[in-house]
């Protein structure tokens, strides 16, 4: 008698949910036209001072736009990012000493044959 589990079906899947082509992101009647002509950019040397400064002119009123827009909430946000990942890259910081400490520590002593340096505190106790 065989007794291993198979899987017969796909990964993800529901039983008995049936789903279309439009719900797997398919239209099978609707063809793309993958070769589509694109619109060829000019390299930043091919372009004139005056298609440059429209560009730039145009980035910068897209950032004046996106910083005036800017919630209170955003702002409020990212400065409570700011705090917490400033809390645990001093945290992660301090870890990793007292790991390092500790291991080098131990490894001194096992090498000295005696406890010489005290692994926890990193110094000899007196």
């Amino acid at each position: 008698m065989d007794t291993t589990l198979r899987h017969h079906g796909v990964k993800g899947m529901k039983w008995g949910v049936r789903r279309s082509p439009k719900r797997l992101g398919r239209n099978r009647k609707i063809k793309k036209n993958i070769a589509a002509p694109s619109k060829k950019t000019k390299s930043l040397k091919e372009l004139s001072d005056d298609e440059l400064r429209s560009r730039i002119s145009r980035l910068e009123m897209e950032k004046k736009y996106k910083d005036l827009t800017k919630s209170e909430n955003q702002i409020k946000t990212s400065k409570g990012k700011a705090f917490v990942m400033d809390v645990l890259e001093k945290s992660g910081k301090n870890i990793a000493t007292q790991t390092a400490t500790y291991i080098l520590g131990t490894g001194v002593n096992k090498v000295a044959g005696k406890e010489i340096v005290n692994p926890k505190k990193g110094q000899k106790d007196k």
